[in-house]
């Protein structure tokens, strides 16, 4: 039986290897930074993210046909970009200096905070194309539980997964109703992804041979394309830990695993309509830096 087991484990990296390896991985780093990651990707290819100076401060960044201009919002003492959409709103989360998160929407050279009515906290996670705003907040009607959100015409709503102790919603497709997030779900709280439908029908998102539940899809694009993140692990509060991640690609029911060549842990956090991924890796050194994953097919 364990044999069997490790097999089909093999096989199944074997084939997540070769699936990868039909990407072309180009390093992101903004100049003279201390760390970089890159968050978010449109249709016009523009990559937004943020990235640390020499003294630790953390900026936002545009880079756009191969030129980085940074994003600061204004007094704030960080700004982390993590979505651009195709017109270039950007959507991400700022904090002051009391530390607390508050979302921001860049939008035609115009800073506007976003804020959850009464909330102490916001953490936008994506916009889509109809300027829609997904993330999530602590939800005081339910003890210590998170939910999630989307914002559309200015108007918050409210999107918990049932049996779920918190909710995060990542991103939304165009039509503001199929999302994808991740969920601590009762009774164990083991992180779990999943997928809103069309109909309001949540289906868990789990990459295959964990034996302990521990992903988080962070985007999906308007052909259903699902990116995110995975991590083994050998108890549910080792996946909260910060553990080494694993980036994946959830297309047509099937899985493959991402890893930037060389590194020890891959956070996969975009992809756009032509299928380019975006996300950040660890080097062998330690040094965190962004990267874009282009599908050689599309070159």
């Amino acid at each position: 039986m364990r044999k069997a087991i490790a097999l089909a484990l093999f096989c199944l990296a074997l084939s997540s290897l070769l699936s990868a390896a039909d990407y072309r991985f180009v390093k992101i780093d903004f100049p003279s930074s201390m760390l970089t990651r890159a968050n978010g990707i449109n249709a016009r290819g523009d990559v937004v993210g943020r990235y640390d100076d020499v003294n630790g401060v953390g900026h936002g960044f545009l880079l756009h046909k191969g030129v980085f201009s940074a994003i600061d919002f204004p007094h704030a003492s960080f700004t982390a970009p993590r979505a651009i959409n195709a017109r270039g709103d950007i959507a991400g989360l700022i904090q002051f200096e009391d530390g607390n998160d508050h979302g921001f929407l860049f939008r035609d050279g115009q800073f506007t905070q976003i804020d959850f009515p009464n909330a102490v906290t916001t953490t936008p996670r994506g916009i889509n194309n109809a300027g829609d705003i997904t993330g999530n907040y602590p939800n005081p009607n339910c003890g210590d539980c998170e939910s999630g959100f989307i914002r559309r015409d200015g108007v918050f709503y409210d999107v918990h997964i049932p049996n779920g102790f918190t909710c995060d919603i990542c991103s939304a497709q165009d039509n503001g109703q199929v999302m994808v997030g991740d969920a601590a779900m009762e009774p164990d709280f083991a992180l779990h992804g999943f997928i809103r439908n069309k109909r309001g029908e949540f289906h868990l998102i789990d990459f295959p041979g964990l034996s302990v539940p521990c992903t988080g899809p962070r985007w999906i694009n308007e052909r259903g394309d699902i990116v995110g993140l995975f991590a083994y692990v050998n108890t549910i509060d080792d996946c909260y830990a910060g553990p080494p991640l694993h980036g994946f690609l959830l297309r047509q029911g099937e899985y493959i695993a991402i890893d930037v060549p060389g590194s020890t842990s891959t956070t996969v956090l975009g992809i756009n309509d032509d299928g380019v991924i975006v996300g950040g890796y660890a080097d062998k050194q330690g040094v965190d830096h962004g990267f874009k994953a282009v599908p050689k097919d599309e070159q």
